[in-house]
């Protein structure tokens, strides 16, 4: 079961870090024992609606009821069916973590001296992908929470500001799936998919 409702905030929809906390604030109280992936809220800005003062109007969807006052909680059981088509339109990060090798520094101390030892080290990155990237990491994201991606189109693009100096690359797509793994794809439904899913990406909404 998941339950779903708006939450109006006076905060501007490029405070990402202060939505989340809003959203934490109004499902459970400030994230208390529902701070792991599988209990965490979803939510996402609401493209059409600005208030005058430059607020938000937030989406939610959660696997538990809010504890702050709420309008008009929807509440619904989640069903797919295996082979059925599903059309979703969905805010996206557009990037992944590779490994990349970088020249590092290793300190040995050997014979009560120090030496230092020049190495090849690995390390995550995070980046952004390129536009002929996005529909094959589409595809993969959707394989891997029980869907088959049929066709997508972005329908807006553009960099969204978490913090100070950091930007997420985003983006709005619209696309058809067809269910492979029910559970999967419900779980996928419920947790949402891709990165940054605590700041407003990832959530799965029914498309027309």
């Amino acid at each position: 079961m998941i339950y779903e409702f708006v939450v109006r905030s006076e905060t501007p929809p490029y405070q990402l870090y202060k939505l989340h906390q809003e959203v934490m604030d109004v499902v459970c109280g400030g994230g208390l024992g529902l701070n792991k992936e599988a209990a965490r809220p979803l939510w996402r800005s609401h493209p059409s609606v600005k208030s005058s003062s430059g607020g938000s109007l937030l989406l939610v969807r959660s696997s538990k009821p809010p504890l702050g006052e709420v309008s008009r909680v929807k509440e619904q059981a989640v069903r797919f069916e295996a082979g059925e088509l599903r059309k979703f339109n969905c805010r996206l990060n557009l990037s992944s973590r590779v490994w990349v090798e970088q020249h590092g520094f290793l300190t040995k101390d050997l014979n009560k001296g120090l030496e230092q030892d020049r190495e090849k080290c690995r390390k995550k990155v995070e980046k952004s992908l390129a536009p002929s990237e996005v529909e094959p990491w589409l595809r993969l994201l959707l394989n891997q929470n029980g869907m088959t991606l049929q066709n997508a189109a972005i329908v807006s693009q553009n960099r969204v500001q978490l913090k100070p100096r950091h930007f997420i690359n985003a983006a709005d797509i619209v696309f058809v799936t067809r269910v492979a793994d029910p559970k999967l794809a419900e779980e996928a439904y419920c947790r949402g998919i891709g990165r940054k899913r605590a700041f407003g990406f990832g959530l799965l909404v029914e498309a027309e």
